[in-house]
C-alpha cells in the first residue's frame, strides 16, 4: 500500500498559468463566478470549467450553488495559507523589474487582500508599527497582541469574534516583502472593518487595495503610519 503523501495532485494542479490565475483570483477572499475566473485567466467558460474541476479534484476550490449561479472560493482558509506559503517560496524578481512597475498588478504590491486579511507592504508596516509601540510582542512565529493593543482596535469599532478559538493575531509572511504580516481573527475583523467603513476600497479585477483619505487619517492616528510612510 503507498503510504505516500499525493503531493504530485497538488502539483499538477498547480503547474498551468490559467489555473493560477484563477486561485489568484481567489485569493482576493470572495467567490466568483465560472464566467468572472474565466475572464481573470483569459480562458473560455468552457476552459474555466475543467480547469475549475481539476482544482477541486485536488481540494483547492470549493463550490457553492446560489439560485441560478454556482461561484467557486478558496476550499479553506488552510487551503490560503498554504497557498501564500508556497508563494513566499517562489521567485519574485519579476515583480521589481522596472517593466514590472508599471503593470496595474503593481499596487498590489503595496497592499492587497490575503484571502481575508491585509497584504503587501501596507500589511508587514502596520505589523511592525504595533511592534515598535509595543503593542504586539513576536518571538519566534509566535505573536501575541498586549492589552493595549486590543483597546486600540476596539477604539477603531474592532473586535474579536465572540468563540474565536484561534490567538487573536498570527504571522502570515508575505510573499512579495518577505517579512511577516499579520493574519487571525482580529487581522480579518481589521480587514473587514477598513473596508465596511471605506478606509480601503478594492482595485476592480484585481487583489490590490487603495487607501482612501480617511484611511489615510486613520492610519496616521492609530498606527503613526504618515502619508510619508505610505510614499515610500
Amino acid at each position: 500500500m503507498n503510504t505516500e503523501p499525493r503531493l504530485d495532485v497538488i502539483g499538477a494542479a498547480l503547474a498551468d498559468p490559467s489555473r493560477l490565475r484563477m486561485l489568484c483570483e481567489l485569493m482576493d477572499g470572495r467567490a466568483f463566478t465560472n464566467k468572472e475566473l474565466a475572464s481573470a485567466a483569459r480562458v473560455t467558460a468552457q476552459t474555466a470549467t475543467g480547469h475549475l474541476q481539476k482544482l477541486q479534484s485536488a481540494g483547492l476550490v470549493a463550490s457553492v450553488r446560489s439560485g441560478r449561479h454556482v461561484f467557486h472560493r478558496i476550499a479553506s482558509a488552510e487551503v490560503a495559507e498554504t497557498l501564500e506559503k508556497l508563494s513566499a517560496l517562489s521567485p519574485t524578481d519579476h515583480l521589481y523589474s522596472g517593466r514590472g512597475r508599471s503593470l496595474p498588478e503593481s499596487g498590489a504590491l503595496f497592499a492587497r487582500s490575503c484571502y481575508n486579511h491585509l497584504a503587501g507592504r501596507l500589511g508587514v508596516r502596520i505589523a511592525e508599527r504595533l511592534m515598535s509601540l509595543g503593542l504586539l510582542e513576536v518571538e519566534g512565529e509566535r505573536a501575541v497582541l498586549a492589552p493595549e493593543g486590543v483597546a486600540l482596535f476596539a477604539r477603531l469599532g474592532i473586535e474579536v469574534p465572540a468563540g474565536a478559538r484561534k490567538p487573536m493575531v498570527t504571522l502570515c509572511l508575505d510573499w512579495t516583502e518577505r517579512k511577516h504580516h499579520l493574519s487571525g481573527p482580529m487581522a480579518t475583523a481589521f480587514l473587514n472593518r477598513a473596508l465596511e467603513a471605506g478606509w480601503l476600497i478594492r482595485n476592480r479585477g484585481s487583489r490590490a487595495l487603495t487607501v482612501t483619505g480617511a484611511g489615510a487619517e486613520v492610519l496616521r492616528k492609530a498606527f503613526s503610519i504618515s502619508s510619508d510612510d505610505l510614499r515610500a
